[in-house]
């Protein structure tokens, strides 16, 4: 083999390791930066889910507050009715000026859950919001964690086909430089026009 030769086949193999560790380096940098990017957006949902939860209390609290004052009025106002009606000399204890005052009653509660309903109804939605967002997150980590798994899958077959692209180089180069050391060389005889000599007689082999 000579120097030459020898120093192509280097260069091949080191281009080929080279441009294998590359391949594979650039594989596995790519999924975590998948995978980075999928964790950040989950917490970013989750960030987003506790503030939809939050307001989800709120809007809970909010309701009951607003319930109980709707029901402070409406007390007051039977208050106030039913001292309109004693001033006047109206027995509030029956007939006509009973049923009013249950009427106010209840309106007045049926105002006071309404107002918690529709409170409620907002609290449900926030907590609808907080739901699909950590269902939202959960999607992220699971796409994360595949991204890094697809990314290994194929810096693991990078190198295989890098080890096969060596060993294919190698193979080769030495197919091309190997001689049969056992075979002999043929003496083959070539009538010389000049003097009628063979080859075999000058001791040419061929």
């Amino acid at each position: 083999m000579c120097d030459f030769g020898i120093s192509a086949l280097v260069t091949s193999i080191v281009a080929s390791a080279f441009s294998t560790t590359m391949g594979v380096v650039s594989s596995v940098q790519q999924g975590k930066a998948a995978e980075a990017q999928y964790q950040a957006q989950a917490q970013v949902a989750k960030n987003n889910a506790k503030i939809a939860q939050a307001n989800a209390e709120q809007k809970n609290q909010e309701g009951i507050e607003e319930a109980r004052l709707t029901r402070m009025k409406t007390i007051q106002k039977i208050g106030a009715q039913q001292a309109a009606m004693a001033a006047n000399g109206i027995d509030v204890t029956s007939g006509s000026a009973l049923d009013m005052i249950g009427d106010t009653a209840s309106w007045g509660e049926y105002d006071a859950l309404t107002t918690r309903y529709n409170y409620g109804t907002q609290a449900r939605a926030y907590n609808q919001q907080a739901q699909n967002f950590n269902n939202q997150a959960e999607i992220d980590l699971i796409s994360g964690q595949n991204a890094r798994s697809a990314a290994r899958t194929q810096a693991i077959g990078t190198a295989l086909n890098g080890l096969g692209d060596m060993a294919s180089v190698s193979a080769k180069w030495y197919g091309n430089n190997t001689t049969d050391n056992n075979a002999k060389p043929k003496k083959v005889k070539n009538n010389l026009a000049s003097g009628g000599l063979y080859g075999d007689e000058l001791g040419w082999a061929v």
